[in-house]
């Protein structure tokens, strides 16, 4: 071998040599840095874990009512968020089971039993059929009926009985309408604790001579104040003892509007710290819940002091197991954003900016959407469902075909159904030995 061949080699040996250790280099960086942002198996890849089988699941996909749009609507959508892009949204999620009850043989024994919380005579029984139970008090011009499946129930008040109170005295503020109705449930023992951090929501009430109701613009114009409980759910649920769960935790809320609630727990005599990321638990119509107490005057003669100043109630809770069943991969928030436009999501609000939200929907013209967020919150409906899915909300600004503004909510199931499996049996997180991490 001549000297210049013995250089072309050495030379060609030292460029493969580098290169290699470049390569090695970089793979230890990528394992080093994935570690580090790695998160929990079932949040990497989906484990489909709420049932044994792709189809039993597909029975169950989400079916969202839709409000219609009056003819000659144009489905033209603009993407104005403050980013002026659709901001990334975790791929993987928690899917939950609701504990959904069977009709005990208890049932009347129970409904008497709230009956009388409420200040009715629980004998004084009216049966419907096995679907429910009422009960009338002329004195208070009440009524209550409570399914006998799941004891939820209606209490309501005659309307022309509430506005005569309503002259009597003034409404209580809204912040005050909130502590009484939250007070009113917990005397009743119907306060479930996944509601008790929940942004609770008011809207004035007008009741209408046809016994109507209506929104108010003022306290002072008001019957009532409706009281609309909000309930959240954990999308994503990290415990501090396993490994990496506070570059995890770190990761997570750069990319999620809201931070995470620490909550301490006692795990075989250890402290272990669990973080919670939570999205809110939404309904058919986003301006309405499952769970709503109407308050209005003091009315004295109301045996019950608790309940003295509630004049409604309707209460549909559906129960839903603490701990997710499964995760499920999501479809985009862009390809959920395409399905709105090509008309196959779920119109569930849209009125006129300041306009009465309360009264029946009427079907309105619309000129153009402009969306203004996309989130993902979970979706819970007036019937029973078997899981609480998540959908995507698209909401926004409006123009109506007069140009005057409203605002609107769309929603699209967010689970990616094409691609849901057979449950995937996966390897827990590993855990951190020695109490230690985070704490």
């Amino acid at each position: 071998m001549t000297l210049t061949e013995a250089a072309f080699w050495t030379k060609r040996f030292g460029v493969i040599a580098a290169g290699a250790f470049a390569v090695f280099v970089i793979v230890i960086l990528a394992v080093t840095l994935r570690a580090a942002d790695e998160m929990p198996p079932q949040y990497m890849t989906a484990n489909f874990a709420c049932t044994q089988t792709r189809e039993e699941f597909l029975e169950h996909k989400l079916e969202i009512p839709s409000l219609k749009l009056a003819d000659g609507s144009e489905m033209v959508f603009e993407i104005n968020t403050d980013s002026g892009k659709i901001d990334s949204l975790p791929q993987i999620i928690n899917v939950y089971s609701f504990d959904n009850p069977v009709q005990a043989l208890s049932a009347q024994a129970d409904a008497k039993i709230l009956a009388k919380k409420l200040g009715f005579d629980p004998d004084a029984i009216i049966r419907r059929g096995t679907q429910s139970y009422v009960w009338v008090d002329r004195e208070r011009n009440q009524t209550l009926e409570v399914e006998a499946k799941n004891l939820n129930f209606s209490l309501k008040t005659d309307p022309a009985f509430i506005r005569q109170m309503a002259r009597e005295a003034s409404l209580p503020s809204e912040q005050e309408a909130k502590s009484k109705a939250a007070n009113a449930l917990r005397s009743l023992g119907l306060y479930p604790e996944d509601y008790s951090t929940g942004n609770h929501q008011t809207t004035l009430i007008k009741v209408n001579p046809d016994g109507s109701y209506s929104k108010a613009t003022a306290l002072a114009d008001a019957q009532l104040v409706r009281v609309d409980f909000v309930r959240n759910k954990s999308m994503i649920t990290i415990p501090s003892n396993i490994v990496g769960a506070e570059s995890m935790v770190q990761t997570l809320s750069r990319k999620l509007p809201e931070e995470p609630i620490s909550e301490t727990r006692i795990v075989n005599d250890e402290k272990l710290i669990v973080y919670t990321f939570n999205t809110l638990v939404s309904f058919p119509n986003t301006q309405r819940a499952n769970i709503s107490v109407y308050i209005g005057v003091d009315n004295k003669d109301n045996t019950v002091t608790t309940l003295s100043s509630v004049y409604q109630i309707e209460y549909t809770f559906w129960p839903i197991y603490p701990e997710s069943c499964g995760t499920y991969e999501l479809i985009s928030p862009q390809v959920a954003i395409e399905k709105v436009q090509s008309g196959e999501g779920s119109l569930v609000y849209l009125f006129e900016n300041g306009g009465d939200d309360v009264i029946e929907y009427v079907p309105r013209r619309v000129k153009k959407f402009s969306v203004l967020d996309v989130y993902l919150v979970y979706y819970e409906d007036w019937e029973e469902l078997e899981y609480l899915q998540p959908v995507y909300a698209i909401s926004g600004e409006v123009i109506f075909d007069n140009d005057i503004k409203g605002s609107f909510d769309y929603f699209y199931p967010a689970i990616n159904y094409e691609i849901v499996q057979d449950k995937i049996e996966q390897p827990k997180p590993e855990v951190i030995e020695e109490s230690g991490g985070l704490l």
